[in-house]
C-alpha cells in the first residue's frame, strides 16, 4: 500500500468567481485530479477558497506545487500538509460546496494538528478534518460525486 498525503489550506480568490469561472475551474481540476489519482473537496465563498485534496504523496506535492503558482488566489495559508491512512473524500475527484465566510472562519480555526505521525480520519482525526468531514457530509448530501 502506497503512502497517502492529505493538504488542508485557504487563500484568497484573487477576484470574485462567478458560476462559469468557477465551474471551468472544477473541470481542470477534476481532470487533472483524475489522472493523478487525487480526490478532495473545495469549499468557495465568493472570497476564499478552502482545499482539502489527497492521494499518492508524489500526487499531492505535484498538484501542490500546481496549486501555489495559480494566479487565480493568493494569501495562502496551509492548515496541514499530513501523512494519512485513508482517505477523507475518496468518493471526490474534487468535490464542489459553497460556504459563507462565518462558516470558513469556523473550518480555518478549528485545530488542524495532530500529535501521531499518521492520521486516519477517526476520531482521533484533527478536530480540524472532522469538522471539515461533517461540513462536507451536511453540504454534499444527495450531489453526485464528481
Amino acid at each position: 500500500m502506497s503512502l497517502l498525503r492529505s493538504i488542508v489550506y485557504v487563500s484568497t480568490a484573487s477576484q470574485p468567481m462567478d458560476a462559469e469561472a468557477l465551474e471551468r475551474l472544477l473541470l481542470s481540476a477534476r481532470e487533472f485530479n483524475r489522472s493523478s489519482g487525487i480526490t478532495g473537496a473545495l469549499l468557495y465563498s465568493g472570497t476564499h477558497f478552502m482545499q482539502c485534496f489527497e492521494g499518492p504523496d508524489d500526487a499531492v506535492r505535484s498538484v501542490y506545487k500546481r496549486i501555489i503558482a495559480s494566479q487565480q488566489h493568493k494569501e495562502l495559508v496551509e492548515y496541514m500538509d499530513a501523512p494519512v491512512s485513508e482517505r477523507a473524500f475518496g468518493e471526490w475527484t474534487m468535490g464542489l460546496a459553497t460556504a459563507t465566510e462565518s462558516e470558513l472562519l469556523t473550518l480555518s480555526t478549528a485545530q488542524w494538528c495532530q500529535a501521531t505521525s499518521t492520521l486516519n480520519y477517526s476520531p482521533t482525526s484533527p478536530p480540524g478534518l472532522q469538522l471539515l468531514q461533517v461540513f462536507w457530509n451536511m453540504r454534499s448530501e444527495g450531489a453526485p460525486a464528481a
